[in-house]
């Protein structure tokens, strides 16, 4: 296939590509994905050695090692090979996919991911007003019981496993520690100064009227995500140390400055091993303390030669049915943003800046390069991928790594495939300088060497980046954007040879896939007009059964306004038995505005219709759509409203305790 025809045009619309044929790299294009085993640091010695320049380096008048509290992996367009309600033969057939067995949207089938809100067993479970709320389902619901979390438990997330639910709160930065545990006001916590301390409570909820406080565990470094898969929770966190002496006061005047950052360097380059090594703390119900210590050891520390920065990557295995001392830990220095996990596999991703050499311009209207080089990219974004073997209920071990071009858009970017990695990427330079951006699909492998790039389909949205992306076994659906939304169809059932099967540009674009069965897919996102600006919340629904010609069956316009599962895939629902969409959605007017659940039907006729709208009013925004087999919840800050599943019809609402 020749560039051109990989190659968007001007025009405002989005392009759903399938593949099927081998794809020509474009001139420019990222080298192979740069394959990385790492290592073991030989003791506390090298560690610490490691830790103090890295923190030196980093040191400036202001502090050192600082790093701002991290969005979670709630993906851009996202939370493949999912919890599919009908399956097929083909392991590339769109079937529909409905909700997790705790009511969450998942990525994978089988991997239960952290969310706000939770619906298991004639119960709801919120996390709201700093309290764990407990409810009972049904036309009208009724709050059984709530426990509090702590005076600043925003951000909290939880999981459900049989009578217990583990409750995952973000902590915030601290400076030369002891930490302050922001549940605790003015308590001191010992697992150190830097990026937080992540807290686990792990709560009894078999007396729903009751639910208490069984075990706290307290992880060095700020909460990035956790997956619950076959009873065991892994918890992964990103700890990046603050040495005792440092100080983040802004100095005042040039001598302050550098006095400042002399001083700052010198704290980092006396740093002691438990200055920077990630701690962990379990606690009883009362307080006292069970275990504390190092969350690892020296020797269990892997790094790779190319290592910068001063973070570790932790990976902490636990079991909630027993209780909170952990069965494993991992550890990588490295640092961590998004998190993705497969039944067997979980992979950690981190886009970073760093040095290139020349690079070739592409005509953007002809996607052809130039003869020669003629600008030098000061930096080029990479993606690092860290690999971990989760088949074992008990222990997380190393897999391999890698480092492919580009960045990604979220965790829906990457997908675990038999033996594969999947990776969607962006390639964008920074100031304008080199060749226009551009997007690939890079499969892996695990070999002794770390993940090696079995091949890839390169030149995907040029001048766009990529907004959505699906997989469905050994079919990928790419969305990229710049005025119009080309939507890529990809074959990637030889990983040596992935093609390109089809492309399909139309107005707009969508920033979620949802499969909805019969080979069509949903696609949650904007609206755009022939400029490329925004006019408006849309869903689209495509038709994937021809993989050369995608085609799309109907849109529906949301008017102005914003729904969540735009942004975060936990927040759209799929009820497979009537064929809906549900979705929270706040809408805006010149007179006000409201916020709703809606509920979108899915014809056989391939057409969206109307199937329900329950509002709650602008006080309070839905969060979340749960259902179960007879009703709907939208869950917000204040409460949760009920409604019949069919028609959406109001049946009752419950005030949150606090």
């Amino acid at each position: 296939m020749s560039r051109r025809t990989l190659a968007t045009s001007g025009g405002l619309v989005a392009a759903l590509v399938l593949a099927a044929g081998a794809v020509t790299l474009l001139p420019g294009a990222a080298p192979p994905a740069a394959a990385d085993a790492l290592v073991r640091y030989t003791g506390c010695g090298e560690l610490l050695e490691h830790y103090r320049s890295e923190l030196a380096r980093q040191a400036t008048a202001h502090g050192s090692g600082y790093r701002p509290l991290a969005s979670r992996d709630s993906a851009v367009a996202a939370p493949a090979s999912p919890v599919a309600a009908t399956a097929r033969a083909r392991g590339d057939e769109v079937g529909a996919v409905g909700s997790g067995p705790t009511g969450t949207n998942l990525q994978e089938r089988g991997v239960d991911e952290p969310d706000t809100a939770k619906t298991v067993g004639g119960r709801l479970y919120v996390v709201a007003r700093n309290r764990l709320q407990v409810l009972s389902t049904g036309a009208s619901p009724g709050l059984l019981g709530s426990l509090p979390l702590g005076e600043s438990a925003y951000g909290a997330e939880l999981l459900v496993q049989g009578d217990r639910v583990l409750v995952l709160v973000p902590g915030g930065w601290t400076y030369a520690g002891p930490a302050v545990d922001l549940a605790r006001p003015m308590a001191s916590s010992p697992v150190g100064g830097g990026s937080g301390a992540t807290r686990l409570l792990l709560v009894d909820v078999a007396d729903p009227r009751d639910p208490r406080v069984l075990e706290e565990l307290e992880l060095s470094g700020r909460y990035l995500s956790a997956r619950l898969s076959d009873g065991a929770v892994r918890v992964v966190t990103s700890a990046t140390p603050v040495p005792r002496g440092t100080s983040p006061q802004p100095p005042y005047g040039p001598a302050q400055e550098r006095a400042a950052l002399s001083a700052n360097v010198r704290a980092a380059r006396s740093a002691s091993l438990a200055d920077v090594l990630p701690r962990t703390v379990r606690r009883a119900a009362d307080g006292r303390v069970l275990t504390e210590g190092p969350a690892v050891g020296c020797r269990d520390v892997r790094y790779a030669p190319s290592t910068q920065g001063a973070s570790t990557l932790v990976v902490t295995t636990l079991d909630p049915a027993r209780d909170l001392q952990p069965s494993d830990t991992t550890a990588v220095t490295t640092d961590g943003e998004l998190v993705y996990a497969s039944g067997d596999r979980l992979y950690v991703a981190t886009s970073r800046w760093g040095t290139s050499g020349p690079v070739e311009p592409v005509d953007d209207e002809t996607s052809t390069a130039t003869d020669t080089p003629t600008a030098t990219v000061a930096e080029q974004v990479t993606t690092e991928l860290h690999a971990f073997d989760v088949s074992s209920p008990t222990s997380t071990s190393y897999a391999g790594s890698a480092s492919v071009g580009g960045y990604v858009m979220g965790r829906w970017a990457l997908s675990s495939y038999d033996g594969h990695l999947r990776v969607a990427t962006t390639s964008s330079p920074p100031w304008g300088q080199g060749p226009p951006s551009a997007s690939r699909v890079t499969v892996l492998a695990e070999q002794p060497g770390g993940l090696v790039e079995t091949g890839r389909v390169d030149g995907l949205g040029i001048g766009e980046r990529i907004y959505a992306v699906r997989y469905f076994g050994t079919l990928a659906t790419v969305v990229t954007f710049r005025q119009t939304d080309p939507l890529y169809v990809l074959d990637l059932a030889d990983p040596s040879a992935p093609r390109l099967l089809g492309e399909l540009k139309v107005p707009g674009f969508s920033t979620y896939l949802h499969p909805v069965g019969g080979d069509r897919l949903l696609g949650v996102g904007q609206d755009a007009d022939s400029q490329g600006q925004v006019t408006g919340t849309q869903l689209s629904l495509f038709d994937l059964s021809d993989r050369s010609r995608p085609v799309q069956l109907d849109r529906m316009s949301l008017g102005q306004g914003y729904t969540p599962a735009a942004d975060d895939s936990r927040a759209f629902g799929f009820d497979v038995v009537r064929g809906t969409a549900l979705l929270p959605l706040a809408t805006y007017t010149q007179t006000g505005g409201t916020s709703s659940a809606l509920a979108v039907r899915v014809t056989d006729e391939g057409t969206l219709a109307p199937a329900g709208r329950l509002e709650v009013g602008l006080r309070t925004q839905v969060e979340r759509v749960l259902h179960d087999a007879d009703h709907v919840y939208a869950v917000t800050q204040e409460g949760v409203v009920a409604a019949s599943a069919d028609g959406l019809r109001r049946t009752g609402s419950v005030a949150f305790a606090g």
